[in-house]
């Protein structure tokens, strides 16, 4: 499975990647050098907005993506299409999307009690908990969102891809 790290331009990406279950790494405070570095030692793929250090990350040999679209769906589809990730939420292989734990499954709700709001304790046997950060996570409303969201992106990478292969002359 590909594993990432992003610049401080694309939290958002991060965490849309996190919640897709992709491994990534993320911080304000990295510098460039943090960047490529990190991308280097652990063999993550550089995810980045900024042309500069997509060049020096391509100079030292590193993979990287230049993300250039404006909203989440664009970046989505931009990684899928440069990477070749699958866009299939599925709340079990979540990753936390505030640190990057990998979510435990936790089916005894006695567990949470107290710790998520009354009526999603009620409507709810299944939680995930971030054993790093503490935060519960279910499979609420939102998920229809997310799922919604990860179909768009799916279907704009397709299209990049169509459009690549046009511009080269290959057959779609």
């Amino acid at each position: 499975m590909q594993r990432f790290v992003a610049d401080t331009m694309l939290g958002e990406l991060a965490r849309w990647l996190r919640i897709l279950g992709y491994d990534t790494l993320y911080s304000r405070v990295y510098t460039d050098k943090q960047l490529l570095d990190i991308a280097e030692k652990t063999g993550r793929i550089l995810l980045t907005r900024d042309w500069g250090l997509y060049v020096r990350a391509r100079k030292r040999g590193l993979k990287a993506v230049y993300v250039n679209g404006d909203s989440a769906v664009e970046r989505l589809a931009l990684v899928a299409a440069r990477t070749g990730i699958e866009l299939k939420p599925d709340p079990a292989r979540s990753r936390c999307p505030k640190c990057n734990a990998e979510l435990v499954v936790v089916k005894d709700k006695e567990k949470v009690r107290g710790r998520v709001p009354p009526r999603s304790y009620e409507a709810h046997d299944v939680f995930y908990v971030c054993p790093r950060c503490g935060m519960v996570y279910w499979e609420g409303g939102h998920w229809k969102n997310i799922r919604r969201l990860a179909r768009e992106a799916e279907e704009l990478a397709r299209e990049i891809l169509g459009e690549a292969r046009r511009s080269r002359g290959d057959r779609v």
